[in-house]
């Protein structure tokens, strides 16, 4: 029969997971789609495919039988609509970042606790295949101990309007980052810089972000440094880089079948990975499949938004002391 899903919130991002869910409903594995949005006009394309429309997400919970609700509305709403599919005692995927401040991450986790239902977040990226790959060949030593990481994400598209960029383009490498270090303790901060047209500019305005850190060795690892470059209006990239003592790692995270293993004097060659599923569509059948088994330990989700919180206060304290008077 497959597993009923409603989406809330049918924008870009949205559309995404509508798209995704359709291919899993072609293959039998979903079984009915229902969608949510406050724009009608989202509402009239859509695929003849999906089962049922809504204007208001209660009446899409009170009219459905749902497995799992996905949030994919702005990132303001995110906390309070999950915590509120989360008093229903309903599954919620909630988009990434879950929240956009540690408390109010901290209030939706704390509505997780106390429901029957459970929460699963945006940070797609941990299912990505060369993400999966990569972090068995650090758990390995098999590239050596990791010496550095730099992660890139740029898009073509022009900054949305009210736009952070450090929540919008960072936050998965807040994620990612630690888990594949497995490491635990807080990182120094060296650089966090915001910038628009490669100068100094507010948070509310800027179009680039520049973060550098450095995390403590341990038993897999030298100090690792850390260089995380972000930003709106350029060439697309999206790229996580691993310097290992060894070997380094190149995820290009638009492959998900492949990923470089090298180095610069003997090159590199791409190298298969566990399954090629895009990252969307492995995260819906893993949580689908067996829910229990995906929910993420509570402290990793603070963790994360931890470091947004201290990335975009530093940033903003970059920005007061270097702008232009």
């Amino acid at each position: 029969m497959g597993f009923n899903v409603g989406v809330i919130g049918c924008g870009r991002w949205g559309s995404r997971h509508i798209d995704t869910l359709l291919k899993l409903k072609f293959e039998g594995f979903v079984g009915k789609i229902f969608v949510c949005d406050v724009n009608p006009l989202r509402l009239k394309n859509l695929s003849e495919n999906v089962d049922g429309v809504f204007a208001d997400w209660r009446d899409m919970l009170q009219a459905t039988d749902l497995d799992l609700v996905s949030i994919a509305t702005p990132n303001s709403s995110h906390a309070s609509l999950g915590i509120s599919i989360l008093e229903q005692g309903l599954n919620v995927l909630v988009e990434k970042p879950i929240g956009t401040s540690f408390v109010e991450v901290k209030r939706l986790l704390e509505a997780a606790e106390v429901s029957t239902g459970l929460l699963f977040s945006g940070y797609l990226l941990h299912h990505h295949s060369g993400f999966q790959y990569a972090k068995d060949l650090i758990r390995s030593q098999n590239i050596g101990k990791v010496k550095s990481i730099r992660y890139t994400k740029y898009s073509d598209r022009k900054k949305p309007e009210k736009a952070d960029i450090i929540q919008n383009l960072a936050s998965h490498a807040f994620s990612i980052i630690p888990e594949l270090l497995e490491n635990k303790q807080s990182p120094l901060f060296t650089v966090a810089a915001l910038l628009e047209n490669h100068k100094p500019a507010p948070l509310v305005s800027a179009d680039q972000a520049k973060l550098h850190l450095s995390y403590s060795g341990g038993e897999r690892l030298h100090a690792v440094d850390v260089e995380i470059h972000v930003g709106w209006g350029q060439e697309n990239m999206s790229k996580l880089t691993i310097e290992g003592a060894k070997e380094n790692i190149r995820i290009h995270f638009q492959r998900h079948e492949s990923v470089e293993k090298g180095a610069l004097r003997s090159g590199y060659a791409w190298v298969q990975t566990p399954h090629s599923n895009p990252p969307l569509e492995q995260q819906y059948r893993s949580i689908l499949a067996n829910p229990s088994s995906n929910k993420k330990d509570i402290s990793t989700h603070l963790r994360t938004a931890s470091l947004l919180d201290k990335a975009t206060s530093l940033a903003q304290q970059w920005y007061q002391e270097n702008a232009e008077n």
